[in-house]
Protein backbone atom coordinates (compact mmCIF):
# COMPACT_ATOMS: atom_id res chain seq x y z
CA UNK A 1 0.00 0.00 0.00
CA UNK A 2 2.85 2.19 0.93
CA UNK A 3 4.29 1.95 -2.32
CA UNK A 4 1.47 2.76 -4.37
CA UNK A 5 1.29 5.93 -2.70
CA UNK A 6 4.82 6.56 -3.23
CA UNK A 7 3.87 5.83 -6.86
CA UNK A 8 0.78 8.05 -6.81
CA UNK A 9 2.93 11.08 -5.64
CA UNK A 10 5.80 10.53 -8.02
CA UNK A 11 3.02 10.52 -10.85
CA UNK A 12 1.21 13.53 -9.85
CA UNK A 13 4.68 15.83 -9.13
CA UNK A 14 5.29 14.52 -12.52
CA UNK A 15 2.33 15.78 -14.45
CA UNK A 16 2.51 19.15 -12.60
CA UNK A 17 5.75 19.46 -13.70
CA UNK A 18 4.42 18.51 -17.44
CA UNK A 19 2.12 21.43 -16.81
CA UNK A 20 3.81 24.25 -15.57
CA UNK A 21 6.37 23.47 -18.64
CA UNK A 22 3.52 23.99 -21.27
CA UNK A 23 2.59 27.50 -19.49
CA UNK A 24 6.10 28.96 -20.22
CA UNK A 25 4.60 32.04 -22.84
CA UNK A 26 7.15 33.25 -25.25
CA UNK A 27 9.26 36.56 -24.55
CA UNK A 28 8.10 40.08 -25.85
CA UNK A 29 9.81 40.99 -28.85
CA UNK A 30 10.05 44.72 -28.96
CA UNK A 31 8.85 46.39 -32.51
CA UNK A 32 10.25 49.36 -34.17
CA UNK A 33 10.97 50.33 -37.59
CA UNK A 34 12.54 52.30 -40.15
CA UNK A 35 10.22 54.86 -42.01
CA UNK A 36 13.06 56.52 -43.83
CA UNK A 37 16.65 57.39 -42.23
CA UNK A 38 19.31 59.23 -43.47
CA UNK A 39 22.65 58.10 -41.95
CA UNK A 40 24.31 60.46 -39.78
CA UNK A 41 21.39 62.82 -40.86
CA UNK A 42 18.30 61.49 -39.12
CA UNK A 43 15.28 60.06 -40.13
CA UNK A 44 11.61 58.77 -38.98
CA UNK A 45 10.95 55.78 -36.65
CA UNK A 46 7.59 53.96 -36.13
CA UNK A 47 6.52 52.39 -33.73
CA UNK A 48 2.89 50.63 -32.67
CA UNK A 49 0.64 52.97 -31.68
CA UNK A 50 0.33 50.85 -27.95
CA UNK A 51 3.62 51.00 -28.06
CA UNK A 52 5.51 49.49 -24.60
CA UNK A 53 9.04 50.41 -22.99
CA UNK A 54 10.32 47.85 -24.83
CA UNK A 55 9.50 49.03 -28.21
CA UNK A 56 10.77 52.60 -27.31
CA UNK A 57 14.19 51.66 -26.12
CA UNK A 58 14.81 49.63 -29.63
CA UNK A 59 13.45 52.46 -31.22
CA UNK A 60 16.28 54.46 -29.15
CA UNK A 61 19.04 51.74 -30.07
CA UNK A 62 17.86 52.23 -33.81
CA UNK A 63 17.83 56.13 -33.67
CA UNK A 64 21.59 56.01 -31.87
CA UNK A 65 22.58 52.97 -34.46
CA UNK A 66 22.02 55.66 -37.23
CA UNK A 67 23.16 58.80 -35.68
CA UNK A 68 26.62 57.03 -34.40
CA UNK A 69 28.70 59.03 -33.47
CA UNK A 70 26.60 61.75 -32.97
CA UNK A 71 23.53 62.19 -30.31
CA UNK A 72 19.66 61.86 -31.31
CA UNK A 73 17.78 65.11 -31.11
CA UNK A 74 13.93 64.34 -31.11
CA UNK A 75 12.15 66.82 -33.47
CA UNK A 76 8.57 65.71 -32.95
CA UNK A 77 6.57 62.50 -31.85
CA UNK A 78 3.09 61.40 -31.92
CA UNK A 79 0.22 59.15 -34.03
CA UNK A 80 0.10 59.47 -38.01
CA UNK A 81 -2.22 58.11 -40.31
CA UNK A 82 -0.71 55.20 -42.55
CA UNK A 83 -3.51 53.58 -44.07
CA UNK A 84 -7.48 53.18 -43.48
CA UNK A 85 -9.42 50.00 -43.42
CA UNK A 86 -12.81 49.40 -44.68
CA UNK A 87 -15.23 46.76 -43.84
CA UNK A 88 -18.18 46.14 -45.17
CA UNK A 89 -21.54 43.91 -44.37
CA UNK A 90 -24.50 42.98 -46.59
CA UNK A 91 -27.79 41.32 -45.96
CA UNK A 92 -29.93 39.99 -48.87
CA UNK A 93 -33.52 38.99 -47.84
CA UNK A 94 -35.56 37.29 -50.02
CA UNK A 95 -39.76 37.54 -49.94
CA UNK A 96 -41.00 34.21 -52.28
CA UNK A 97 -44.59 36.23 -52.95
CA UNK A 98 -47.77 35.66 -52.61
CA UNK A 99 -50.10 32.76 -54.28
CA UNK A 100 -53.80 35.45 -55.16
CA UNK A 101 -57.25 34.27 -55.02
CA UNK A 102 -59.25 33.74 -57.98
CA UNK A 103 -62.37 36.61 -57.71
CA UNK A 104 -64.16 35.61 -60.39
CA UNK A 105 -63.36 35.54 -64.75
CA UNK A 106 -63.72 38.33 -67.27
CA UNK A 107 -64.59 36.87 -70.63
CA UNK A 108 -63.71 33.51 -69.69
CA UNK A 109 -60.24 34.90 -68.17
CA UNK A 110 -60.37 34.44 -64.37
CA UNK A 111 -59.49 37.35 -62.23
CA UNK A 112 -57.06 37.07 -59.28
CA UNK A 113 -56.81 39.14 -56.48
CA UNK A 114 -53.85 39.78 -53.25
CA UNK A 115 -51.10 38.17 -55.44
CA UNK A 116 -47.38 39.40 -54.75
CA UNK A 117 -44.86 39.23 -56.99
CA UNK A 118 -41.37 37.61 -55.46
CA UNK A 119 -38.81 39.93 -54.19
CA UNK A 120 -35.61 40.68 -52.36
CA UNK A 121 -33.95 43.75 -50.52
CA UNK A 122 -30.38 44.27 -49.82
CA UNK A 123 -28.87 46.31 -46.88
CA UNK A 124 -25.51 47.26 -46.36
CA UNK A 125 -23.29 49.20 -44.26
CA UNK A 126 -19.44 50.04 -43.83
CA UNK A 127 -17.43 51.66 -42.04
CA UNK A 128 -14.14 52.97 -42.60
CA UNK A 129 -11.15 52.73 -40.04
CA UNK A 130 -7.89 55.00 -39.76
CA UNK A 131 -4.91 53.14 -39.05
CA UNK A 132 -2.14 54.90 -37.47
CA UNK A 133 1.20 54.39 -35.78
CA UNK A 134 3.66 56.26 -33.45
CA UNK A 135 6.21 57.74 -35.25
CA UNK A 136 9.26 59.67 -34.13
CA UNK A 137 11.17 62.45 -36.20
CA UNK A 138 14.69 63.04 -35.34
CA UNK A 139 17.72 64.08 -36.07
CA UNK A 140 21.66 63.87 -35.38
CA UNK A 141 22.61 66.59 -33.45
CA UNK A 142 26.65 67.11 -34.82
CA UNK A 143 27.62 69.28 -31.59
CA UNK A 144 31.31 70.65 -31.69
CA UNK A 145 33.49 70.60 -28.56
CA UNK A 146 34.26 74.31 -27.42
CA UNK A 147 37.88 74.80 -26.31
CA UNK A 148 38.04 75.63 -22.58
CA UNK A 149 39.15 79.24 -21.49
Amino acid sequence: MKNLVTKLFQISVLAVSVSLVGCVTMPYQPYARDVKKKGQSGGVVAMKLDHRDEDRAKAQSMMARTCQPYTVKVLEEGEVVVGQETTTKGNTSYNEGAKGSQVGNLFGIPVISGQKDPSQATETASSTTQIKEWQINYECEKTSKRASR
